[in-house]
């Protein structure tokens, strides 16, 4: 059973061809401009929030089936830990990966909770045999950390693994990792599923022709047409509409009311809350850092939160989780397009199997072996859209509805095309002839769903496969921008409102910004004071891990942050400065000395935080700031412009007083370039080779010495 995600169990095989193909025209689309959990198979679960993980084991899955192997894909929450046993998967593919610091992804953490738990005894998963890939990026101190636990606790509790285990980086590219392994994951999982005596029918599944949409190799669509089109996935769940007037009417009822007495009721007493259960935290703040004169394309707004009450105990450099919500007008148009009453109600069960009712062998000699079907255990399918629901709270709460499409949510839309040339059209967006029109047309043009489903209208996709197909609407994490020292009860952050333009599409807006700025625009302009708002988020926590200030302040501090990259380290100052006036003369004679970059467009209009910023200069906290105004001059002048202008200073304070490096931001190009000038200071400097450097900020990495979050 093939995992998806971010941590999922999977089952045997991936589609390979399909797959690289996919990532490869990703990289080729970033690269010319374009806009950047875990999961397992025979029994798989899921992890990455970019969803690549997902789609990996989706289609491990989908061609496993394709080649007569039965098996099922989850997420590690959906599948369940109590089902990891050698009579419900035998077999365990798992992809994963890593979020923030080390974390095991929403989809994942109570399965990766639960796997890790030292109470569990030896012995516990003998009998299962399992291989797995890991997604990490090495930018981040605590690289491939879930994936490799995943590994080692699997093995602690008697697993068997029985095809080595693979690993990506995302700084090298997906694919290059991700090629060697699929090479070799077939023919291990072909001996590993086959009984005795059964190893040369399980061959010959393995050799058949790939079922219809195979991306397998050189497999081709069924019409013939096109190579390398991704399996088409088996839809998972059915749903139980609700026929009952007035059960749909409290369900409706209970939606419209939300949160509950319950949810606003809801604490738990060690602060560990999550998406599941959420602090639903009340908005008593909000404010505009941007100037008019930055023009509706730039807003950065700061909202503060009152948490008293809710246990949740912060640090500078964690992040608060925010649980968002689709645009509304989006979901009803949505509605409208597939036909649906949004009022309807319904609850998700398993769907039938084929042949099910048959001797357990269909699918090939040993395919029962592998993955067993899916409801004959306790698994609870698609927990993220609390149902039952109404199909308009699953779709304004439960899905992503304006992600770029991933290949196999097109290979589904273009098989519930009546009309034969858009189904033509979406399956040679999902072959390798249609690479190039893929990164064009759904990567750099970002069509929603609607844009998909108005651009081919002969296409019907029922709800349930919808449901299954579209990923979680994820958590936005937003790192905090002060300090429990001197904001006690309180979180604040901020955001900047998303808003591009895309040629095909016209204006597009982020879904989690522009929700938070529809609730909160009234308050940060005073058409409203925030208690008659009376606007209340999901919130939870998220640790920083490494990034975060040391506790002594005798280590010198150099921050990087441009943009809201800065938001984090207004915290670090905060809590700074708190521990001077703590500490008192003798503790500020010995402190060690901290410098920040920042960048901006212009001091009049996105200069975020200036009083605040130049408040520490002035108490002490902040002993150098050097802003970038990049639009101020008729050249651009960026964050690493001014630290090559410091780069004596810099190399002392890195290489002789053992400084602390952090950099928060935009990974696509700020975190490169900022990367890139630190070595050349250490190469101009420090008379450094570039291996040398490079490996010189390897080192302070794994030292947690040079702490990046960043983000594409």
């Amino acid at each position: 059973m093939p995992a998806e995600g971010d941590a999922k169990l999977a089952g045997p095989a991936v589609g390979g061809a399909a797959i690289l193909a996919r990532l490869r025209a990703q990289r080729a689309a970033a690269a010319s401009g374009a806009g950047s959990g875990s999961e397992a198979a025979p029994s798989a679960p899921d992890g990455p929030a970019t969803g690549t993980a997902q789609e990996i084991a989706k289609n491990i899955q989908a061609e496993a089936e394709a080649k007569g192997l039965r098996s099922r894909v989850a997420s590690m929450n959906e599948f369940g830990f109590d089902n990891l046993n050698a009579k419900e998967a035998p077999l365990l593919v798992y992809v994963a990966s890593s979020t923030g610091d080390g974390d095991a992804p929403d989809n994942a953490a109570k399965f990766y909770a639960t796997l890790r738990r030292k109470s569990q005894p030896a012995g516990l998963l003998a009998g299962i045999g399992f291989t797995g890939f890991g997604l990490g990026d090495s930018n981040y101190t605590r690289f491939m950390y879930v994936p490799r636990a995943v590994r080692q606790r699997l093995l602690d509790l008697g697993a068997e693994q029985f095809y080595d285990c693979g690993e990506a980086d995302e700084v090298d590219g997906i694919e290059i990792g991700l090629d060697k392994w699929l090479e070799g994951l077939w023919p291990a999982l072909k001996k590993a599923a086959a009984p005795e005596g059964a190893a040369e029918a399980v061959a010959a599944a393995a050799a058949a022709p790939a079922a219809e949409g195979s991306g397998s190799g050189g497999a081709a669509s069924a019409d013939g047409e096109f190579q390398g089109v991704p399996p088409l996935p088996r839809c998972r769940v059915r749903l139980a509409w609700q026929e009952d007037a007035g059960a749909a009417a409290a369900v409706r009822a209970a939606e419209a009311s939300a949160p509950s007495a319950a949810d606003l009721a809801q604490r738990d007493p060690a602060g560990e809350y999550s998406a599941e259960a959420p602090f639903w935290a009340p908005v008593i703040g909000a404010r505009y850092l941007t100037t008019e004169l930055s023009g509706p394309d730039r807003q950065v707004l700061h909202l503060e939160l009152d948490i008293s009450g809710s246990s949740m105990r912060y640090s500078p450099g964690d992040s608060l989780g925010v649980l968002p919500e689709n645009d509304p007008a989006l979901v009803q148009a949505l509605l409208e397009r597939l036909g649906l009453d949004g009022d309807a109600v319904f609850d998700v069960a398993p769907a039938e199997e084929e042949g099910e009712e048959q001797d357990g062998g269909a699918g090939g000699g040993g395919a029962q072996a592998a993955a067993p079907a899916a409801h004959h255990h306790t698994e609870r399918l698609l927990p993220h859209l609390r149902a039952p629901c109404s199909a308009r709270r699953a779709l304004a709460r439960g899905v992503d509805l304006t992600g770029p499409p991933r290949k196999s949510l097109l290979r589904l839309l273009a098989e519930h095309c009546a009309a034969p040339e858009e189904r033509a059209a979406l399956l040679c967006l999902c072959s390798r002839e249609g690479r190039e029109a893929y990164a064009s047309e759904v990567l750099a043009a970002r069509p929603s769903l609607l844009h998909l489903l108005r651009r081919f209208p002969s296409c019907r996709p029922p709800l349930a496969a919808l449901l299954d197909a579209l990923p979680p609407l994820a958590a936005r994490m937003y790192s905090l921008s002060c300090s429990p020292l001197e904001c006690p009860g309180k979180a604040q952050f901020a955001f900047t409102v998303v808003r591009y333009r895309t040629e095909q599409h016209g204006e597009q807006q982020g879904v989690a910004t522009s929700w938070l700025h529809r609730l909160c625009d009234p308050i940060a302009r005073g058409a409203t004071s925030a208690a008659a708002a009376g606007v209340r988020l999901p919130v939870f926590l998220r640790r920083g891990g490494g990034f975060g200030p040391p506790q002594s302040l005798e280590i010198p501090l150099l921050m990087i942050g441009p943009g809201t990259g800065v938001t984090p380290f207004r915290g670090f100052l905060q809590h700074r400065r708190a521990q001077l006036a703590a500490a008192g003369s003798g503790g500020a004679a010995s402190r060690g000395t901290t410098w920040l970059f920042f960048g901006c467009r212009r001091q009049d209009q996105d200069y975020l935080y200036q009083e605040d910023l130049e408040g520490f200069v002035a108490d002490g906290a902040l002993d150098h700031l050097h802003v970038a105004f990049s639009r101020a001059q008729g050249h651009k002048v960026y964050v690493q412009h001014l630290m090559k202008r410091h780069a004596g200073e810099l190399y002392k304070l890195i290489d002789r007083q053992g400084a602390r490096v952090y950099v928060c931001g935009d990974g696509a190009a700020m975190a490169k370039d900022v990367h890139a000038c630190l070595a050349g200071i250490l190469q101009s400097e420090g008379g450094l080779t570039e291996a040398e450097a490079t490996e010189r900020l390897h080192e302070m990495t794994r030292q947690g010495r040079y702490v990046r979050d960043i983000w594409s």
